[in-house]
């Protein structure tokens, strides 16, 4: 593992966002920069396209693109009165889907531009997202807006219809999982039942670790960082040596030119596919060298 190294290739073929992003994070870099390159892929209605999440170049807004962009601006602790969040709020507001009671992950509209096939939208596929992302949305829209103004009314409308969906969920795929740890990490101090929802929760996580090292980097299973991501963790004592044992398959696993590669990948549109592929390796190594320094493995 070479931090020089990733440096270097981020600054040469990584998006302006994810180099921001990376002396943010480890150079003492400035926030202001981090939120003024992902402006670059808000739209008018306050929501985000343009292919923030490489796998789909809907230039639209959507719901996964704003949560990608949610995410960041979490990471950097933006100020809820900032016009990026005010405008996010809007969008929120206006892009709610009353009959579904959440935001709608994958919309026809996605099918017009460039995806990669688990972006395809077909009839009845909202039953395999469900609530990915949006309980985490909600639980933005709740930490942004202020206590009883309509983004806040939202947000806990969502929350409850999500946590329903939860309770009487005896599995999950790992994203929404992940959707639903944020929930937690996000509103801790404003949950009144969050005992009980953590307890679902990190139950669901559990499930959801690959287990077995072998399989690691063959298949678009979670690995144990995926689903723990501090020491902290409620999960992180019984899988401590899991954990540490994929710290160092991450490390190992880092390519030459000081990156990582993508372990999925698309079955058309190629010449697409090449450039977020690129797109991935950076953000990826944004991420991996988050968690390293999270774990105290730098």
């Amino acid at each position: 593992m070479d931090y020089h190294k990733t440096k270097a290739w981020l600054k040469r073929n990584a998006r302006p966002l994810e180099c921001a992003r990376w002396e943010y994070l480890f150079e003492n870099g400035s926030k202001q920069q981090v939120i003024a390159k992902l402006a670059a892929f808000q739209n008018s209605d306050g929501g985000f396209g343009h292919g923030l999440e490489p796998d789909f170049t809907l230039p639209d807004s959507s719901a996964i693109a704003t949560w990608t962009a949610c995410q960041i601006l979490d990471e950097v602790q933006i100020n809820a009165n900032d016009k990026m969040v005010t405008s996010i709020i809007d969008y929120l507001i206006h892009s709610y889907d009353k009959k579904l009671g959440l935001w709608r992950t994958v919309v026809p509209e996605h099918n017009q531009y460039p995806h990669a096939s688990h972006w395809h939208y077909e009839e009845g596929v909202q039953e395999n997202w469900m609530f990915n992302p949006s309980v985490e949305l909600a639980a933005y829209l709740v930490h942004w807006s202020a206590e009883g103004s309509e983004g806040a009314a939202l947000g806990w409308k969502v929350i409850e219809n999500a946590k329903n969906h939860l309770f009487h969920s005896t599995k999950m795929g790992f994203h929404e999982v992940n959707n639903y740890q944020r929930l937690v990490q996000i509103l801790k101090d404003k949950l009144s039942d969050l005992e009980e929802i953590s307890r679902q929760v990190n139950k669901l996580a559990e499930q959801s670790i690959d287990k077995e090292p072998k399989s690691w980097g063959k298949s678009y299973k979670a690995l144990p960082l995926n689903m723990i991501f501090s020491k902290d963790d409620d999960n992180y004592e019984k899988y401590k040596t899991l954990v540490h044992e994929n710290l160092h398959y991450l490390k190992e696993s880092i390519q030459d030119d000081g990156v990582w590669d993508i372990t999925w990948e698309w079955d058309q549109y190629m010449e697409d596919f090449y450039v977020a592929r690129q797109q991935w390796k950076g953000i990826i190594a944004v991420n991996n060298y988050k968690i390293f320094r999270e774990f105290d493995f730098i």
